[in-house]
This record gives structure tokens, sequence and C-alpha cells, in this order.
């Protein structure tokens, strides 16, 4: 290993605090793979959880394995050298189990260009057991949809770890697979714990115009995967287990406090794939930010939707009587409370963010975001009352039955709330930024909005020059956004299938150029973004069961046409309506 990798990889380890690592002298040897760099790596929980669960056994040695830092990458090439674990710089040849955590639909391409890195076949057909890495994936991106990756990988995990992992790696004993046989064994002893998922055991066929016209399981294994998911989340303490000053998040402890949302947002992945909600305990969170607060005073709430957690403000003054500064992942606008807020000012934060998602209320309808401008607006009033003079909106654009007068609403909004952050700037003297963050609306599996076809290149960004245009003018304001390119390639490997598995060895092949690729393509799936679906279409995921019926979904899609909302779920989660709490 060249000896600035060397040095930095020493580095980095000598800046953690936290938990250490476990090896053991006998037993298996598991790379945990996040298909993209340390910093953006360190700061995701569920990585962070799944490497402390494997590092409690004593029959597993886990290390982490991360994506060449670009500046690496541009120095020496993408030798092998660079594809190494950080615990001992072990190249992931050398591991019995490649355990991938994917979280992004761009990360995907990581997968196989790490993968050939290391000279491991990418395809599993083309791999040896006795020769190779078992390979497995798991994250929220593979649970969404798991086929854009199905061809690469062993099995997958559908839903949360938390439940799953145990008997997975039970069953394997601490012992490799080192033969098909072997591999055989398993898959009987594990295919029908929920969760577990094997791409080779399911045939996909197609019709004349490439749409999917059957899934067939092999014999034994369940004609769909029901999805994992924790029942009490007090059991399983979901919190950072290594500091680091090299994330974002810069050193930041986190504890989650909740998993699902029953809000019912049309567009939301997460707000579906994770029903029920499901809350931590008070004690237990306040159990958890006592051991953070030994590592950090800087105390993160996670959460879907952190201000939607009960008796937030109680929580808040408990964390801050125990002198935590504290910071949140997401706030509702409709659900501020000035306790929250005035506890986030005192911890020193300089910038909030709050996601009207759409400009006009018509739209807000579509998206059964239940948010009316006024609640909007008090709570960015609010927040530059206490104190706090930054602000971050986020919006989508190219969402279903948007018109021309929803990007004049949106332009509308920011003003009326640069009005007000102004005034607010006469009591402080200080004026304050207001950051926009237009993204392009990605229909997701699982949620009503998969039936949905995405606007074209040409009218996202014209869409987006509007915008810019129109907001051009006022002082502060800066608008960020994404390229329409890249995220009609999102939308592609959003809702793709297996067939993307040539697509994307491609584009490893040509170093990340997705434009030469997509052009010589023979089944031209660029197209395939912008294809309407059919009410009855079959999908590449409705493989996997989320609990959450089809039917429902497709309703919710129809209701969004008639601008028809859908009240949340009941705090009793009683009610039969999407089917996930039947039974």
């Amino acid at each position: 290993m060249l000896r600035t990798l060397e040095e930095k990889r020493k580095r980095r380890l000598d800046a953690e605090y936290g938990e250490a690592w476990r090896p053991v002298s006998v037993g298996l040897r598991v790379g945990l793979v996040y298909p993209n760099t340390y910093a953006v790596g360190m700061s995701n929980l569920g990585f962070q959880t799944v490497y402390h669960l494997l590092n409690q056994r004593d029959d597993v040695s886990c290390e982490r394995i991360f994506l060449p830092d670009p500046e690496d990458l541009a120095q020496y090439g993408d030798t092998a050298g660079l594809y190494v674990s950080l615990e001992s710089a072990t190249p992931l040849l050398a591991f019995d189990i490649l355990a991938f955590s994917v979280s992004f639909e761009m990360d995907y391409l990581h997968v196989v260009a790490m993968l050939r890195a290391a000279k491991i076949p990418p395809l599993r057909a083309k791999r040896s057991h006795r020769r190779h890495p078992l390979v497995i994936l798991g994250g929220i991106g593979s649970s969404i949809n798991p086929e854009p990756l199905a061809d690469f990988v062993d099995v997958i995990f559908i839903g949360e770890a938390e439940e799953v992992l145990g008997p997975v790696m039970d069953a394997l004993g601490g012992r490799p697979v080192r033969t098909a046989a072997d591999f055989q064994a398993w898959a009987r002893d594990v295919r029908s714990v929920a969760g577990v998922y094997f791409p080779h055991a399911y045939t996909f066929h197609y019709d004349g115009q490439g749409r999917v016209r059957g899934i067939e399981p092999a014999q034994g294994y369940p004609a769909r995967v029901a999805r994992q998911w924790v029942r009490n989340l007090d059991r399983w303490p979901t919190v950072s287990r290594i500091l680091t000053p090299e994330t974002e998040l810069n050193d930041m402890f986190l504890v989650e406090l909740d998993r699902g949302c029953g809000r019912h947002c049309r567009f939301c992945a997460a707000g579906y794939l994770y029903r029920p909600p499901r809350f931590r305990t008070r004690a237990a969170v306040l159990a958890c930010a006592r051991e953070g607060l030994a590592l950090s005073k800087r105390i993160g709430l996670v959460g879907t939707a952190v201000s939607d957690y009960p008796d937030i403000d109680r929580l808040c003054e408990e964390l801050r009587d125990l002198g935590a500064r504290l910071s949140v992942s997401s706030l509702r606008a409709d659900a501020l409370s000035a306790v929250l807020i005035k506890s986030l000012a005192a911890s020193g934060h300089k910038t909030l963010a709050l996601a009207p998602e759409a400009g006009s209320q018509r739209l807000r309808n579509v998206i059964n975001k239940n948010l009316d401008e006024a609640q909007i607006l008090a709570a960015c009033n609010t927040v530059f009352a206490s104190g706090i003079a930054n602000l971050k909106l986020y919006f989508m654009i190219g969402l279903p039955y948007e018109e021309e007068g929803d990007l004049v609403a949106l332009v509308a909004l920011v003003h009326k709330v640069r009005a007000i952050q102004l005034e607010a700037a006469q009591d402080s003297g200080r004026i304050g930024r207001i950051t926009v963050s237009v993204n392009v609306f990605i229909p997701k599996p699982h949620t009503p909005f998969q039936w949905f076809a995405m606007n074209k290149r040409g009218a996202l960004s014209k869409k987006i020059s509007y915008i810019k245009k129109n907001l051009r003018q006022e002082g502060n304001i800066r608008v960020v956004h994404e390229l329409p390119k890249w995220s009609l390639i999102q939308g592609l490997l959003a809702r793709g299938d297996r067939r993307l598995s040539s697509l994307l060895i491609s584009v490893a092949e040509k170093n990340g150029n997705w434009s030469q690729a997509l052009s010589e393509d023979p089944l031209r799936v660029n197209r395939w973004p912008s294809r309407p679906r059919d009410s009855d279409e079959l999908f590449p995921w409705d493989v996997l069961d989320t609990g959450c019926r089809k039917e429902f979904l497709y309703a919710e899609w129809e209701r969004s046409g008639a601008l028809t909302s859908t009240a949340p779920c009941p705090e009793d989660l009683k009610c039969k309506k999407c089917g996930v709490c039947d039974g």
C-alpha cells in the first residue's frame, strides 16, 4: 500500500473515538462496505448500527471499507491499493463476506466499480464460492427496489437490519461459504426469514414491450419476500458508535428518536417503507444521550420527523438540563414548537431547514403535504424571531399535475419568507441568507407516485431556470439544484429492474461516463423514467411485500389527481386502510 495512503488511513483511525474494533481469532471476516466516501459513510447511522451489531458477535471480525476519496483517485488512479479496509488495510478479496450498505441510487455504480477494482467479478454468475467473498446487500436503497443490483449480489436484506442480521449470521455459524452446497444449505436455513431475499431464486419474465409479465420463485422460496421491521425500538439503541471530525456532522453524537411516518406524503418512500410510525420512549432516548454526552456535548436528534415526536418539548428541556447542545435532522412547519426552536438557538444553531415541498396549496394537496401557507410563514417567523438568521427551504419540481402557476407560487412564497426575514433583521441587526434547494421529483417504488412518468430533461431545465431568474434579483437568496441529467439517471435506477446490470457494468468500464453508455445501450433504458405505467402493471419491486397493499397505493394515486387529502395514521395504529397494521 502506498505510504501516503497508509498514513491517511492511520490518521483517520487515530482521530476516531467511541466504540473499538473487536477482531476475533476464529470466525468470519466481514468487510462492511459503504459505497461512498468515508465522510459520507460515517455520517450514516444505519451503517454504524450494522458495524456495532456485527462487532458484538464472537464469530465475526467486521471491518469498514469505503469508496476512495476523489483526490486519491485523481492522484493514484484506480489502483487496488485504494480498496482496502480501514481497520487493517485488508484487500476486499481477502474477506469471507462483503456486506454493502446502499442508501442512494447513484451509489449503485460504486458497488460495481468497487468489485471490479478489487478483482472480484461483479456478476454473481461469474464468481466462485471457493475464490470469492459472499456478497450481501442492505440499506434503504435495496429495500425500496433491489432489482438493479440483483445480478451482482448473493443475498439482499429487505427492511430493518436489527431483527434479520442475527438469524442470518447464526445460520452461517462462523464458517465461510466455500462451495455451492454450502450456499444452498445456508439458503435453505434462512430463506423463510422475513427480510431475506435470494435474487438467484427468482426468474423474471417480460412481455413484448419490455414490461415485467411475471415473477417466478424457485421451489421452496416465498412468492413475495416480506420486509423485516423492528416492533420495539427500545430493544435496539440506534446511536453513533464511532465519532470522527471528518464528517459533515463533525463529532456530533446522533440518537434516533423514531422510525416511520403516518402523514401519508405521497412522494415519500420512507413514509411507506418504514410504516408503522414508532417512537422510542423518552427514557430510552435520555439513556442514549447520557452515554453520548461522555463523547460529545453535541447531540443530534434524528428521525423521519423529529418535531412529531411526542412530548418533544419536555425531551428538549431534559436534554438541555443534561448540558447537551441540540441539533435536529428534520422539522415540519406545522409541528414547530417554540421550546424546540429556543433549544436549537441556545445550542448555537445558525441555520434551520423547512420543507414546504411545493409553492402552491393546490400542489401541496396533490402530494398530501397537509400544510398551508399560513403555517409555513408562521414557522419561518418563529425561526427568525428566535435569533436563527439563516433558513433553508426544500422544494420539488416535476411533481405530478404540476402547472406553471405552481412555479409562480413557489417564487412568491420565497419572497414572502424573505420579507419576514427582513422584518426580523430590523430588530436583530443581522440579515441572514435563504437557501432555496430545488430538487427534481423522482418517483419511488412502494409509493402512490410509482405510476408517474417523470418530466423530460428540457422541461425540468426550464423550470429550474424560471425559479433562478425570478429569485436572482433578491439579495441573499441562493438557489441550489442538481442537474436534471443526474436526476433522470436516479429515476431510471429507482424504478429499474435487473436488466440494468449490463448498463451499470458498461458505465463502470467507461469510468463513469453515463452519456456514452446510455447512447450505446440496446434497451434504450434512458426512456424508462418518462414511460407511463399502467394501472395494473406488475413492477420489478413487486417481488417484495412491504405490508402496504398495492390497491391502497393506487387509490392514493387517484386521490392525488382529485386533490383529495388523506388523514394521518391514528395514534392507536389499529386502522386497516393500507394493510401494514392488519392483525
